[in-house]
């Protein structure tokens, strides 16, 4: 930013540079904001200044709020956005919910060039798994237990490219281990990445039993 802004105190710099360096600034103001909301956001969680409070969510609603933003960009890359909500609610913070698979999805589809980008959930060892899985580029083995590190990139440079900040991943995880879930990744390079959060069912609450006629999505344990 210092380096445009500079350039652009030139007097002589032609107009058509000066809306290119104009732009590129301005991307990169958003991209420092961005960081520094996740930032506080982290630090919030992790200092305690952020304390959950669960209640059943329908999954159904916070998905389409997730997604919606998302839409027009998704049309561009020819990415198909989808749902496959097999529990149809969770027990969990609702904020803290919708940023969980937003930033996932956000991850997801800054990552796959064309396919499909699919929020789903699924009961499993007493507690529910809400996550989005891609058809993106994938993520080799070797990275895949740093991926909830803050900052840590399996691609640096692509990611730079792309945009994110490197926090997404590790605001996922500390939401999720603050109502005592756990999250987890599965990824084949090429063929696409599979990243969810479980969320741990009550023992008494609103539902007695409010998954009783959900299935299980077999073959995919988040």
């Amino acid at each position: 930013i210092s380096g445009f802004v500079e350039t652009l105190q030139d007097d002589d710099l032609p107009q058509e540079l000066r809306h290119q360096f104009l732009g590129m600034a301005a991307s990169n103001v958003l991209r420092m904001q961005r960081i520094v909301d996740d930032l506080l956001d982290l630090s919030r969680i992790e200092s305690g200044g952020w304390v959950p409070d669960p209640d059943w969510l329908e999954l159904d609603a916070v998905a389409t709020e997730v997604l919606a933003p998302m839409q027009q960009r998704a049309q561009a890359k020819g990415v198909q956005l989808r749902t496959e909500l097999r529990a149809p609610m969770v027990f969990a913070d609702q904020t803290a919910a919708r940023q969980i698979l937003s930033n996932l999805a956000e991850n997801a589809l800054r990552h796959t060039a064309s396919g499909k980008v699919e929020l789903f959930s699924q009961v499993e060892d007493d507690g529910t798994w809400i996550g989005v899985r891609d058809t993106g580029s994938g993520i080799a083995a070797e990275h895949l237990p740093r991926i909830f590190e803050r900052f840590y990139r399996a691609d640096p440079g692509r990611s730079r490219e792309a945009g994110g900040t490197g926090l997404g991943l590790a605001i996922v995880r500390h939401l999720t281990e603050a109502h005592g879930g756990r999250v987890r990744a599965e990824s084949t390079v090429g063929a696409g990445t599979t990243i969810a959060a479980w969320f741990p069912t009550p023992a008494s609450g609103p539902y007695s039993d409010p998954f009783e006629d959900t299935g299980r999505h077999e073959g995919q344990s988040g």
